[in-house]
């Protein structure tokens, strides 16, 4: 007989009923050779007392595994392994004991995305201290509210219909109209709900677009130092990317004039409010003549306005969207970004015939999104409560700011060169050629600073050594401690 007392453990602490872990026990060493098609196991009496358990217990278990075809019982004969399983060689008891630390795939696969770098979580990300990419202060966020909304969508009359699928794939018409009347009257961006989709996220809103709008082939002008994510999200698509400047204000739009007179572009990505990484702005000029070209040469303009809300020096400048009467902007706004990015709330602004062939593809990636949290945004809209965060958010970046610039020219001086930027919630940071990145990072992390890795900008061709430092989602007494990091290790 197999041993079967040291072959089947039983853990009485855990909360799996005793008779699941019984015939989960038969199934793997069943699965793993050890157990034969056709075996005959022993009685429920027999096994019952080998395994110190409760007789009842072990006819569950049988009854269970004769349920799901693994055994047969056979009246007045006992109770055996299905015969029509096939036979398989037996392996070592341990490996129907150990969880499967699985390193390859058996199976071949193409990896078309080996340009893609595979993420690799920071450590230390419960450590208080992190200069990030530029995130906001999840806790400003008015959270409380949120909750309280979500759990009165969920105790109402309306949580039945709220929870099941809809057939609304641009998301929830009350968040929708929300943002109508927000874009209108902030962005000055008149449209009405046809013209707007929501996202999980600005990611999801880049992915789908350059899903439908590329080829295979299509070329996208892009700023450089730029957004890697979205030239990544460009690749995916299909696109081959082409690089232009980005200076002191903003990308080079004579450039992308050359650029056309040479190559047929299908699109422009930019960010002409706090462009990332370097927080500039698109001049006036700049945009103007962006418009003019899209018109004369026939490409879309992706317009990410990812923290339009933040912008501290003056009014914030009205987002190209807001002049564009022919279709050409598509225009990508973002709640995770000036809110909570765990949110994943993002939105797309295009023409009615771009939105439907948009939506008709998101159906298939997201369904129809996640309506619940997106109705308990809505009513935060409906309550002023988004308009209230915006206002204190803003007074509290701007203070915010000013203390962390502050703190970078005092404490670490001449090793840096950067300007104030005019909004958003970073500052742009080079730093000498000398000082190594990746080092500084490694050694601020054994005094429990987190730099993040997506925050550097180390390129060779275009001679930078520069780190995207992150101000907003520090308060003052957190910044003065990672500067003063930052200046031990330096």
């Amino acid at each position: 007989m197999l041993p079967f007392k040291t072959m089947l453990h039983l853990d009485r602490s855990s909360r799996t009923p005793l008779y699941l872990q019984l015939s989960n026990a038969l199934i793997k060493n069943i699965h793993a050779g050890m157990i034969q098609a056709g075996h005959k196991l022993p009685g429920s009496r027999k096994m019952a007392a080998l395994l110190a358990i409760n007789r009842r217990t072990v006819i569950t278990a049988y009854e269970e595994l004769e349920s799901q075809g693994w055994l047969e019982i056979k009246l007045n004969s006992g109770c055996y392994v299905s015969s029509i399983l096939p036979q398989l060689h037996p392996r070592q008891f341990a490996d129907a004991d150990y969880p499967m630390q699985i390193s390859h795939t058996p199976f071949e696969f193409e990896d078309q995305f080996s340009y893609l770098s595979h993420f690799e979580p920071d450590p230390f990300r419960a450590e208080p201290l992190v200069i990030d990419a530029g995130y906001p202060d999840i806790r400003l966020a008015p959270l409380v509210s949120l909750s309280s909304n979500l759990s009165s969508l969920m105790k109402g009359k309306r949580s039945n219909r709220l929870m099941n699928y809809s057939t609304d794939f641009c998301g929830d018409l009350n968040l929708r109209t929300q943002l109508v009347q927000h874009l209108q009257a902030s962005r000055s961006i008149q449209i009405d709900i046809d013209n707007l989709m929501i996202t999980r996220g600005s990611l999801m809103a880049f992915f789908n677009i350059f899903q439908i709008i590329l080829q295979t082939g299509d070329k996208v002008i892009v700023g450089v130092p730029g957004f890697q994510v979205a030239n990544n999200i460009i690749r995916i698509a299909g696109g081959e990317i082409l690089e232009v400047p980005v200076d002191d204000y903003g990308i080079d739009v004579d450039e992308i004039e050359r650029t056309c007179q040479r190559e047929r572009i299908k699109a422009v990505f930019i960010m002409p409010h706090h462009h990332n990484p370097t927080t500039v702005s698109l001049r006036a000029d700049r945009r103007m003549k962006l418009l003019t070209l899209s018109h004369q040469y026939g490409f879309a303009i992706i317009e990410d306005d990812y923290d339009y809300d933040f912008h501290y020096n003056s009014s914030p400048i009205l987002p190209m969207a807001s002049l564009d009467k022919s279709g050409h902007v598509i225009y990508v706004g973002s709640l995770s970004k000036t809110i909570a990015p765990a949110l994943r709330m993002g939105f797309i602004v295009a023409s009615k015939e771009l939105i439907r062939h948009i939506s008709r593809l998101s159906r298939f990636i997201d369904c129809h999104g996640n309506i619940v949290m997106e109705r308990a945004i809505s009513m935060l809209f409906d309550e002023g409560e988004i308009k209230r965060y915006f206002k204190k958010a803003l007074k509290k970046y701007h203070e915010r700011r000013d203390h962390f610039c502050q703190l970078l020219r005092k404490e670490l001086g001449s090793a840096i060169e950067f300007d104030d930027p005019e909004g958003g919630m970073a500052a742009w940071v080079k730093f000498d050629p000398a000082i190594s990145l990746p080092d500084l990072r490694k050694k601020s992390l054994t005094k429990g600073l987190v730099i993040s890795k997506s925050v550097f900008h180390d390129d060779k061709n275009n001679h930078l050594n520069a780190i995207r430092m992150g101000f907003a989602s520090l308060s003052e007494e957190e910044a003065s401690n990672a500067i003063g990091i930052l200046k031990k290790v330096l």
